[in-house]
């Protein structure tokens, strides 16, 4: 059956605070200062590359040096904090399905390559070099594991809201990767001078014929 037919915000880096009934507002604006730092530093790093120094990273975030190393004893600590948060907040903001499934694969192909437009040197950094300090090596892991998992998660759920049967094929998993990643939305707007708009159509549409094109191996 062809797929064209078939009808059918910020991270947290420590545990949320509501969850106990001791709760107290104390709690919550230490967790909301929190949140803004890694957030401050997830966005100076994302904009200017790894190398930013605790002076820069204390400026961004509108505290004290002495703020940040009661927080993070090292610079590698709070920029591996600062991306993990990110991590969290990408697969939270991709949407559920809810009954119609090229709707929904519009709408996660827009998100991602909306997300992945405000990405700048800090993640290519991040994603390229083999130097770096363990703690932010280790965060690239977990990055790069997360979006491994988010991508089979949404090629799964296209596969089978489809009407494809069994596992979804490696090769519809590796077309979603690939027309998804941050490197994709990269090459079109830097190499051709398109909006990140123009990426999520070109994904769109790759991925939709990839899913018609197994689902039709797959009734042969």
């Amino acid at each position: 059956m062809a797929l064209m037919s078939v009808k059918t915000e910020p991270g947290r880096y420590a545990r949320p605070v509501a969850e106990s009934g001791s709760s107290t507002l104390a709690d919550a604006k230490r967790q909301a200062a929190l949140d803004h730092i890694l957030a401050a530093a997830r966005r100076l790093v994302l904009t200017n590359g790894l190398d930013a120094t605790m002076d820069q990273l204390a400026e961004a975030a509108g505290v004290s040096r002495r703020t940040l190393f009661r927080l993070f004893a090292t610079r590698e600590k709070l920029l591996a904090a600062a991306f993990e948060a990110g991590i969290t907040n990408y697969r939270q903001q991709l949407p559920a399905y809810r009954g119609d499934v090229q709707r929904w694969l519009r709408t996660t192909c827009d998100e991602a390559h909306r997300m992945n437009a405000v990405i700048g040197p800090g993640f290519f950094e991040l994603a390229s070099r083999t130097d770096l300090p363990p703690d932010l090596a280790a965060a690239e892991r977990r990055r790069l594991q997360e979006f491994r998992g988010a991508m089979a998660d949404i090629t799964g759920t296209l596969w089978r809201t489809a009407g494809g049967e069994g596992k979804a094929p490696r090769a519809l998993e590796i077309t979603v990767s690939a027309h998804l990643s941050p490197h994709f939305t990269a090459a079109l707007v830097t190499d051709t001078g398109q909006r990140w708009q123009t990426a999520a159509e070109l994904a769109y549409s790759a991925i939709l014929a990839a899913a018609n094109r197994e689902l039709a191996k797959a009734a042969d």
